[in-house]
């Protein structure tokens, strides 16, 4: 279990650092594309290409900012219950989005082999699309996992306090 956690982690730092770089290429190209579009020279297919790497910033970034819990929680109602009921109320949700996030997981995968099977390509550069979408599925299984990490701490944590409790 501990080898499955430390790649879970390894994974998602790797994904983070690539959704960082492709971020400060975006920011490049479009600082290069604003200057060049002003002496009459813009840089064909820049936005296709910051469509594209906004995607996968996106995807990317996901499973490390799950793991380091830095999403926008809303726990009015969880904050009132007991601790025992947060933790059922906790794992319930880790539950639901590994199977949601599976399902995305999954679907993208079967669309990447529909856009490959149809030869979908950008307008400008002529790339295939289904590369993207086989990354995106690719973020999303991860994000599943990384869940599956964090569901895996929530249990350990829940028996953890049994223990301490019986001693």
């Amino acid at each position: 279990m501990k080898h499955f956690m430390a790649l879970v982690k390894k994974v998602d730092t790797v994904l983070y650092v690539m959704a960082g770089a492709i971020l400060v290429g975006m920011v490049l190209l479009t600082l290069c594309d604003v200057i060049l579009r002003n002496f009459g020279y813009p840089i064909t297919g820049s936005m296709e290409i910051i469509m594209y790497g906004g995607a996968l910033v996106f995807g990317f970034s996901i499973p490390l900012a799950s793991m380091l819990k830095a999403q926008v929680q809303v726990d009015l109602i969880v904050e009132k219950l007991k601790p025992r009921n947060k933790k059922a109320v906790t794992i319930a949700t880790r539950v639901v989005g590994i199977l949601l996030f599976l399902f995305v997981a999954y679907n993208f995968f079967l669309y990447g082999f529909d856009v490959k099977r149809t030869g979908e390509i950008t307008s400008s550069f002529k790339i295939p699309y289904y590369p993207i979408v086989f990354a995106l599925s690719f973020s999303f299984l991860f994000q599943s996992l990384t869940l599956i990490y964090d569901l895996v701490e929530v249990i350990r944590e829940k028996a953890d306090a049994m223990e301490e409790s019986a001693s």
